[in-house]
């Protein structure tokens, strides 16, 4: 079926519900509508006769109440009556007043003044109460519901075919269809007006609402199907046609007319449609619409009008970017981009001070319009650099003022983790000698915003240092320190060194500036200046330093939370640990190395660096123990313990180093590295077991027993059947005098060890 004749069918149907109605519905409404006023009327004459009979009632008791006198005074028969005396005229006494009942008050009358009321509030009267009326049975649904339903849809298409079948044959022209349809379309309009009017508010709305998508196709098919009209007429048309749905909307109070409104407002673009690229009217009338939805929505409390304009706002901006967008068009662009967001956001802000429900899901969806803007924008100025960074730089700066003004400040931290990665991104794809100075002060501001902000929260709370806060600090030190070092790094690493070190200046003397504000900030400044002089030690040296300043850094943050009693920070703190572990151990730590030197190398530095944070964090704490119900036994001991396995593997890796550059000189060099591993590992076994109980610390003592037992099965298993001659001896000699040592010590000691010496 083509469109022209589409549209005949649906003026068709049009026309045969018109008909329907003037000849079925509209009797059939007007009887019905006669019948209940004059019901009403009888009621209402039911309640006067009752009222006055009422009346009539009140008034004969009051005659017939008997009049009750005052009793005579006793006189006494015997007694001589005096001489009357002159006395005044007398004035009559009134009779003491009878208790009066309240008025009866006729039932009639509240009803009949209830009804009153509502007849002159437009409202419809309650029925009054009826006998039970019988339900229906399946006959009675059958013969009075379902042959109407039926019967009137037969009739529609009847009707329908009719006008279809002179469409066909020409019966009516092209000219003649548009104007039936428009026709069609006002008499429901006006009809559904008049029947909202007259107390019927929903079925007329549906009837005028109708009627709008009548005139809406009429206008679309004068210019698409039959080219009576031009594309400016077509719009201006479908414009006065929105207009007049949205008057229609207010003066009803139906919100449902003010969706149809606004969805037919955003659909004429696409209705008239056009291969020619029109962004400014278009999106100026886009813009016109949302200021319009946005004023309907706040003046009817219809919140919902808000999302729908925010998402055909969306549409027609993705409609419209796919067909025409291009690079020369980003000013353009991003003007009606912002304009939009602060719509939008400021739509939110208003919905969000109503308290109904309904209210609160729209405000949760317009405020994801600044995320929105925020992306598009990017993928807008991707190709300006320049204009890349000051927005980013604004936004920023918009997020840092509006947790400060909000008070919120999880909007400074969305703000950083949604520029931060663009900005490394621009870096990376812009290393040419003229973009050295604009990222760099950006990367400065924006850490400097967000500084200002976390100060300016401080000043009000106090110590009250949130969690995001925390980690905010930190991140944004951290990336003033990846951008600056990724800036500078590629025209002067020699400078990157003094770049980590004068941070971790600043950081301490900020530490200095905040500890009499806030016990918290101070100690994270601490913790960062530790971290950047561990960066700045890494990058004088090699890599193996690195290594120190992430574990530097990973003591520091543990230490802030132990001190601030953050048992987050001290997790936080133990992973980045793990991973300077990890990058120690992946940065060749078993690997024999070039150029070996045994014992006076940076990787030995590296590890014995290490294994001074395992020791002083165990003593760490151990000093804060009292903080925590198990007195962090299973901490101590893991430091403790895996201090000495780190040692432990540098003397294993640093012997078998030693003796692997001999084995092309030197023949016994695998024998002498076997034999020198037993030595090694009973030796310090031994010293565990002394450590172990001069410390009265189980958990040493368990690990020597360990590197002993492995020690033993080394030997029996692998070096006396590989080893011979002296290394043999030398093997088996040491590990017996280091095992009957390490007995005599148990033996010594055994109070110490048990606990009974005291």
């Amino acid at each position: 079926m083509d469109g022209a004749t589409m549209f005949a069918v649906l003026v068709g149907l049009g026309i045969a519900a018109l008909v329907f109605g003037v000849t079925f519905v509209l009797p059939i409404v007007s009887f019905s509508r006669l019948q209940q006023v004059t019901r009403d009327i009888e009621r209402l004459r039911a309640r006067l006769d009752g009222l006055e009979a009422s009346l009539r009632g009140l008034a004969g008791a009051a005659q017939d109440a008997p009049v009750v006198a005052s009793p005579p005074s006793p006189v006494t028969p015997m007694m001589p009556v005096a001489p009357a005396l002159p006395v005044a005229p007398a004035v009559p006494v009134a009779p003491a007043p009878l208790p009066v009942e309240p008025r009866p008050q006729p039932v009639a009358a509240p009803a009949a003044a209830s009804y009153a009321a509502e007849r002159a509030a437009g409202g419809r009267p309650e029925k009054a109460a009826s006998p039970a009326v019988a339900e229906d049975t399946l006959e009675t649904r059958i013969g009075g519901r379902w042959l109407l339903y039926i019967g009137t849809a037969t009739l529609v298409l009847g009707i329908g075919f009719f006008v279809k079948y002179a469409f066909d044959n020409n019966w009516v022209n092209e000219t003649g269809r548009v104007l039936l349809g428009a026709l069609f379309g006002l008499v429901m309009v006006g009809g559904g007006h008049r029947i909202a009017r007259r107390g019927y508010p929903l079925y007329g709305q549906i009837v005028a609402g109708g009627g709008f998508v009548a005139l809406y196709i009429a206008a679309y098919a004068a210019l698409n199907f039959y080219g009576l009209i031009s594309r400016p007429a077509a719009f201006g048309l479908m414009v006065v046609i929105t207009a007049a749905a949205a008057w229609a909307a207010d003066l009803h109070r139906s919100q449902g007319l003010a969706f149809f409104a606004v969805v037919g407002g955003f659909l004429t673009p696409f209705l008239v449609g056009g291969t020619e690229d029109a962004q400014v009217v278009l999106l100026t009338y886009d813009a016109i619409l949302v200021a319009g939805t946005v004023f309907m929505a706040e003046r009817r409390s219809w919140p919902h009008l808000n999302i729908a304009a925010y998402a055909l706002t969306a549409l027609t901006f993705v409609g419209w970017a796919g067909e025409h967008y291009a690079p020369p068009k980003w000013v353009t662009t991003e003007v009606f981009l912002t304009v939009f967001a602060l719509m939008f956001t400021g739509a939110a802000f208003r919905t969000r001070r109503a308290s109904a429900e309904s209210s609160d899901i729209t405000s949760f969806v317009l405020f994801t319009a600044p995320l929105a803007y925020y992306f598009a924008s990017v993928a807008n100025l991707h190709t300006q650099p320049l204009a890349l960074l000051v927005f980013l730089t604004f936004a920023s700066l918009a997020g840092v003022v509006g947790g400060v003004r909000l008070d919120r400040p999880w909007l400074r931290f969305v703000a950083f983790v949604l520029v931060m990665p663009v900005l490394f991104v621009w870096i990376g794809a812009h290393t040419g000698p003229g973009w050295r100075l604009a990222p760099a002060v950006v990367f400065v501001a924006i850490y400097v915003m967000h500084l200002v902000g976390l100060g300016e929260r401080l000043s009000r709370t106090q110590d009250a240092w949130l969690k995001l806060e925390i980690v905010l600090f930190h991140a944004n030190a951290l990336a003033l320190f990846g951008g600056l070092y990724t800036i500078i790094d590629a025209v002067a690493p020699g400078y990157s060194p003094a770049l980590a070190l004068g941070l971790a200046v600043w950081h301490g003397a900020l530490a200095w500036l905040l500890r009499k504000t806030s016990e918290d900030a101070a100690l994270n400044g601490v913790a960062m200046a530790f971290a950047m002089l561990g960066f700045a030690i890494g990058l004088q040296f090699d890599d193996w330093w690195s290594v120190v300043g992430w574990a530097v850094e990973s003591a520091a943050v543990i230490w802030v939370g132990l001190k601030s009693r953050r048992d987050w920070m001290r997790l936080g703190g133990a992973l980045l640990f793990a991973l300077t572990l990890f990058n120690l151990f992946m940065l060749g730590f078993f690997q024999t190395p070039s150029g070996f030197d045994p014992f006076f190398n940076a990787r030995v530095g590296a590890t014995l660096v290490v294994v001074a944070v395992c020791f002083g964090l165990a003593g760490l704490h151990r000093r804060f123990a009292d903080q925590y119900a198990d007195k962090a036994t299973a901490e101590i001991a893991t430091l403790w313990v895996g201090g000495n396995v780190l040692t432990i593997l540098l003397i294993s890796t640093e012997i078998s180093f030693y003796w692997n550059i001999r084995e092309t000189t030197d023949a016994t060099a695998d024998l002498a590295r076997m034999a020198s591993l037993s030595v090694a590992w009973a030796t310090y076994g031994t010293a565990l077991v002394v450590v172990g109980i001069v410390r009265r610390y189980a958990p040493i003592r368990y690990l020597a027993i360990a590197l002993l037992a492995l020690t033993i099965g080394k030997v029996f298993l692998i070096d006396l059947y590989t080893l011979g001659g002296i290394y043999r001896i030398i093997g088996f000699i040491g590990l017996g005098g280091f095992l009957l040592l390490g007995a005599w010590l148990y033996q010594k000691y055994r109070a110490v060890i048990l606990g009974t010496d005291r």
